[in-house]
C-alpha cells in the first residue's frame, strides 16, 4: 500500500486488525497520526479509525490512537472527544471528566459532546450535575437524536434504585 494515502492505510489497517493481525493492524492505524494535518481528510480518518477499534472492543487502543493524534493536533475537537469517550467506555470516568469538560469549554451548544459529558458524570454517580447538563442536551437535540432524552431517563432511574428505600 501507498504510505502516504491515507485511505488506504484506514482499510488495510483495520482489515489486518479484524483478521487476526492486531500489531500490524494498530502499527497502520498508528501511522495515520503521524501524516500531516494537511492531508485530505485526515481528522475525520483518524475519528474513523476511532470509531472502528472501538466497534471492535478495544477501548485501551481507541484511546492510544486519539492520544497519539493529540500529540499532533492538540487543539483538535474531533480528538478532544474522541479521547474522552474512549476512557469513558474503558471505565476510566474521572480520567475522561477533564477531556469532556474541555470540549464542552470549546463547544457549549453541542448536545452530543453534552451528553457524553452528562453521562461520564452519571457514571460516577454525580446525578445532580449529570441532570442539569443532559437536560441542556436534550434541549438542544434535533428531533430525531433521542440518546441524551434515553440519557436522562436512564439517569433519573438510576439515581431512584440509588436512593435508600424507606420502610420496616
Amino acid at each position: 500500500i501507498d504510505p502516504e494515502f491515507a485511505p488506504a492505510l484506514l482499510t488495510v489497517g483495520c482489515h489486518e486488525y479484524g483478521c487476526g493481525r492486531q500489531a500490524e493492524g494498530m502499527r497502520l492505524l498508528f501511522q495515520l497520526t503521524q501524516r500531516s494535518p494537511d492531508t485530505a481528510d485526515w481528522i475525520e480518518i483518524i475519528d474513523k479509525a476511532g470509531q472502528w477499534l472501538m466497534d471492535a472492543g478495544d477501548a485501551i487502543g481507541t484511546r492510544r490512537l486519539y492520544e497519539a493524534a493529540l500529540k499532533a493536533h492538540p487543539a483538535e475537537q474531533e480528538f478532544i472527544i474522541g479521547l474522552g469517550w474512549a476512557l469513558c467506555r474503558a471505565g476510566k470516568q474521572s480520567e475522561a471528566l477533564p477531556w469532556l469538560e474541555r470540549a464542552v469549554a470549546n463547544d457549549p451548544n453541542n448536545c452530543s459532546v453534552l451528553n457524553d459529558y452528562g453521562w461520564g458524570l452519571t457514571e460516577l454517580g454525580r446525578f445532580d450535575e449529570a441532570e442539569k447538563v443532559l437536560e441542556k442536551a436534550v434541549q438542544l437535540a434535533p428531533a430525531a437524536y433521542d440518546l441524551p432524552a434515553n440519557n436522562l431517563k436512564r439517569l433519573r432511574q438510576l439515581r431512584q434504585k440509588a436512593q435508600p428505600q424507606g420502610g420496616r
